[in-house]
């Protein structure tokens, strides 16, 4: 169904992963610490980190001190980045129909709904992972997950 960009829990769990691997004071993060720590599926956690390596967005590592790392700078990572990763690929159409019956164009709320899709693309484009990471340590929420990390 078309109208509000939705975001997929596989893009969900690819925001919360990275942020937790950008907070963790270790090199490598194993996917069964992330999951354990945030509360997720390790399996599900497993197969999104996996779409984060092909997209090179994280690196990987097997062994006993192996893991899952960020493979570029949290400033060169954006959301939408992980939306894309994660095969997320929100579209900035404005009805809440199916496209075949209307574009959104043609009435005062599908142009309301297109521009304020516009405008999360926007966000979802300039925001990068480095913002998160600063607004989780202003918040006090970046200590929590450094302490889980460990």
């Amino acid at each position: 169904m078309n109208g509000l960009i939705n975001i997929s829990e596989a893009t969900s769990i690819a925001l919360h992963s990275c942020a937790w691997i950008a907070a963790s004071e270790s090199e490598f993060s194993s996917v069964k610490t992330i999951s354990e720590g945030l509360g997720l599926s390790a399996h599900h956690t497993a197969k999104v980190t996996q779409q984060l390596v092909r997209a090179g967005i994280l690196l990987s590592e097997r062994g006993p001190s192996g893991g899952m790392k960020l493979a570029k700078p949290v400033s060169s990572i954006s959301m939408m980045d992980l939306c894309e990763a994660t095969g997320s690929f929100p579209a900035d159409n404005g009805c809440l129909l199916k496209t075949s019956l209307c574009d959104g164009s043609g009435c005062m709320f599908g142009k309301v709904l297109c521009d304020e899709n516009r405008r999360l693309l926007n966000i979802f484009t300039n925001t990068t992972l480095d913002d998160i990471v600063k607004s989780l340590e202003k918040s006090n929420r970046l200590d929590g997950m450094k302490g889980k990390a460990k």
